[in-house]
């Protein structure tokens, strides 16, 4: 993911889908989603996600919100009834925005963080010309996290995280998926940990596992990513994460 203006504004790429079929390739629309951290405190009824169309023709968008957890390393996601995206479905012409509420159902039980993403799908226009197209159709799917707090966790609506992680509540080490070396984060708090810049030291020299994000922890999960070829025991690890002291330095199996 990167940032493309300032604050937090992205375009976030999740998947291009498409069918193979020989000449020229038909783009999908440019789309710009802001912010790419919403997120609903204890007392807030809503908040707002921005779709831009930046390309040179209309596009129509779907957007859904799905639960998100962390099980057995996986990511699993269900639907819900939890939080409504109003309007769902908008057309949106070239060079126009469209405000899309994030409207919260239901109260979220104290000290209790829900995870959730925004799938937004691009919805294929139809030929409308009754003739074959020749060419690759691409659509486009985003997704961003949306979090959802209950009283007694503290939030920050002028930060640049809206909730902190105790370093005291994570831990790592080195496992083994597939016969590869992984690095496995456990978080034992009650927010999620974000991850990125991570790098790791072995035999004295550095490794930089990833340059942006790596990835989320939900609370009280633990999650895993295979490691760079010949990175099989470091001894300290260096992350940014979302904590008052941004930088993360551990010792293995701290």
């Amino acid at each position: 993911m990167k940032r493309h203006l300032s604050g937090r504004v992205a375009a976030l790429l999740l998947a291009g889908i498409f069918t193979c079929a020989p000449a020229n390739t038909q783009a999908a629309a440019t789309i710009l989603l802001w912010p790419i951290d919403p997120w609903l405190g204890a007392t807030t009824p809503a908040t707002e996600l921005w779709i831009q169309n930046q390309g040179n023709t209309s596009t129509t968008m779907q957007v859904r919100i799905v639960r998100w957890r962390q099980e057995a390393g996986l990511e699993r996601y269900q639907q819900q009834n939890d939080i409504a995206a109003s309007p769902p479905i908008v057309r949106i012409e070239k060079g126009s925005k469209q405000l899309i509420r994030l409207i919260k159902q239901i109260q979220v039980p104290p000290g209790v963080e829900q995870a959730y993403r925004i799938i937004v799908d691009e919805i294929p226009e139809s030929a409308d010309n009754g003739t074959p197209q020749m060419g690759v159709k691409i659509q486009m799917r985003y997704s961003i996290p949306l979090f959802v707090y209950g009283q007694g966790i503290t939030t920050y609506t002028n930060s640049a995280h809206h909730t902190l992680v105790d370093k005291n509540d994570l831990s790592w080490r080195v496992t083994r998926e597939n016969g590869q070396p992984a690095l496995e984060v456990r978080n034992n708090g009650n927010v999620h940990v974000r991850l990125s810049q991570v790098s790791m030291s072995q035999g004295g020299q550095t490794r930089r596992v990833a340059d942006g994000l790596l990835g989320y922890v939900l609370p009280h999960t633990a999650r895993s990513w295979t490691l760079p070829v010949g990175l099989t025991n470091p001894a300290s690890l260096n992350a940014t994460i979302n904590a008052r002291d941004s930088e993360w330095q551990s010792s293995a199996g701290h």
